[in-house]
């Protein structure tokens, strides 16, 4: 489930988003196809839809002079504080360029797996989506 192409330009890991973890038509991610994504992803999000990026072909946010900007602000401040699991769109980034995808890859792995059966857990509910269990740290 943790792989490459689920880490979407704002560096937001979208393997773990509630929408990719439904059993019956689950989100691809930001960077798959449009089908099965949610409107604000594929039609609203001001990162994906950001024509300096698309212009200049930056994979992540990062690679821009701009960043942070607003709309990646956005994004940290509410993956930081609004839901029960914390996510940062920055430090993600951060690690990916100092330490590498895979091992980036192998952290989200252990902090986003479900200790008592292996599934994934929801960085907006902190659920399994496996078990139904509800994860706290």
């Amino acid at each position: 489930m943790f792989r490459e192409e689920m880490i979407a330009p704002c560096g937001l890991d979208c393997s773990i988003c509630s929408r990719a973890l439904l059993k019956v038509d689950p989100c691809p991610g930001c960077n798959g196809p449009d089908v099965n994504k949610p409107e604000f992803c594929s039609k609203r999000c001001g990162i994906i839809l950001c024509q300096k990026r698309k212009e200049n072909g930056y994979r992540y946010c990062d690679e821009c002079p701009d960043f942070p900007c607003e709309d990646v602000m956005e994004k940290e401040n509410r993956y930081t504080t609004k839901y029960p699991l914390y996510e940062s769109v920055q430090e993600n980034l951060r690690m990916i360029r100092e330490q590498g995808m895979d091992a980036f890859l192998e952290r989200e792995k252990q902090l986003w797996t479900c200790p008592d059966c292996g599934g994934t857990v929801s960085v907006h509910s902190g659920t399994c989506s496996k078990c139904g269990k509800i994860i706290r740290r």
